[in-house]
């Protein structure tokens, strides 16, 4: 067994909130491969460093909610539940921005278009209605299909470049989270299973 190893802030972490649970000292050194000694020592030197005081937060997840979280973890290889929190909450600058104003310039654009044309559409829709009502015949022309022809169109091509638009956002957004939660996925199930989540279902 090495009991010279050095751990890292990580398994340091794990270790003060198992111990803080209750696992005996013992356990704690077999499980990170370190002596009692270095166990003390690190709960020691976490004891004078109070100074950076934490606040522990508690929320209520249903069944579905906590499933998905531990899901979405488990694609990244990830076990560490509360370490997981810990960095996406670091992170939280930079994945609950604002949306892009390049984005919103688009939708704004894309929404002006829609809205334009769909009025003519509209007021096609209202002429031959009208038409129908009086007994008239429809007064359907080859420029009244032509508008329509080009708000069909627009509307193709809306739903692609949200789609490229959409995905591109999502893959810029899924790095952010990767690089939140770098690391984490390479942890032994030795040393994950020093933690556990607290997270309370409904």
């Amino acid at each position: 067994m090495r009991h010279h190893r050095k751990l890292t802030d990580d398994e340091r972490r794990q270790i003060i909130e198992a111990r803080a649970e209750g696992t005996p000292a013992a356990l704690l050194a077999r499980r990170f491969g370190v002596s009692t000694r270095t166990i003390y020592n690190t709960l020691s030197r976490a004891k004078g460093a109070r100074s950076a005081s934490t606040t522990t937060i508690s929320t209520r997840l249903s069944a579905r909610q906590l499933a998905g979280l531990q899901a979405a973890l488990a694609r990244r290889g990830i076990t560490d539940q509360p370490a997981a929190l810990r960095r996406l909450m670091e992170a939280a600058d930079i994945l609950l921005r604002p949306a892009d104003p390049v984005v919103l310039d688009h939708l704004q654009a894309w929404g002006a278009q829609v809205a334009t044309e769909g009025a003519a559409v509209n007021h096609i829709a209202r002429k031959l209605n009208e038409a129908k009502l009086r007994g008239r015949p429809l007064p359907f022309t080859d420029d009244d299909m032509t508008t329509i022809r080009t708000f069909a169109g627009g509307l193709v091509e809306f739903a692609e470049a949200f789609r490229i638009l959409w995905e591109a956002q999502l893959a810029a957004k899924t790095r952010e989270v990767d690089k939140a939660l770098e690391g984490l996925g390479a942890q032994s199930e030795a040393f994950a299973d020093a933690s556990q989540p607290n997270l309370s279902r409904k």
